[in-house]
Parts: C-alpha cells; structure tokens; sequence
C-alpha cells in the first residue's frame, strides 16, 4: 500500500482520520455523489475502499472524477505522470491532500 506524508511538520496519526474521513465525505457531498465513507474505518481499510471506489469511477464517468479532483484540490497533472494503476494513485493523491485540508485547519483555527 501507501502511506500518507507529513505536512507542515505534523505526521499523519490515526486520532485524525476520523477528520480525514468527514473531509473526504464532505467533499463527496458537496460534488453529488451519495456513497460516503464510514468513519470508524482503519487506514488500511479506507485506501482499500478509496481504490475501489475510484476504479468504479474510472470505469463509468471521467467528468465526475474531474469534478470531485477540483474540489478536492488535486493537480491532474500528476495523476498522468506516474506508472502503475490509476486507482491507487488517485487514492493516494485525494487522501494526501484530504490530510493537508485537515493539518491546516487543525493549525489555523
């Protein structure tokens, strides 16, 4: 798997992937899509479920994707630069940057 790097000197810890998770869920709301995320899910079991989830949207509509990669803030361009499946690059990537969303807050608040 993969594991998601610190940011802004505060390491990735599970007391914030419940925040992690009701950002990703939110941002999901927020662009129209229905299926969330529950939020007692490990980290291990979250990426298994983002992977699925964005090999699911791969496959049926790219417009969506593109909507929900703006408003999570993710440069497109990097999902073209990289080998290996798209799925578990654009889970690795949102969860980066749902991370980052999360650190922010938590130092600006």
């Amino acid at each position: 798997m993969f594991s998601i790097s610190p940011y802004q000197g505060v390491a990735f810890s599970t007391e914030l992937l419940p925040k992690i998770i009701g950002q990703l869920n939110k941002d999901l709301q927020m662009t129209g899509f229905d299926n969330l995320f529950a939020t007692d899910l490990t980290i291990d079991e979250l990426i298994h479920e983002c992977v699925l989830f964005f090999e699911e949207l791969l496959n049926e509509n790219d417009a969506r994707l593109y909507n929900l990669l703006y408003r999570i803030d993710v440069n497109q361009n990097k999902i073209y630069g990289s080998d290996g499946k798209p799925q578990f690059l654009l889970a690795k990537l949102v969860l980066q940057r749902e991370f980052e969303k999360v650190v922010l807050r938590k130092l600006f608040s």
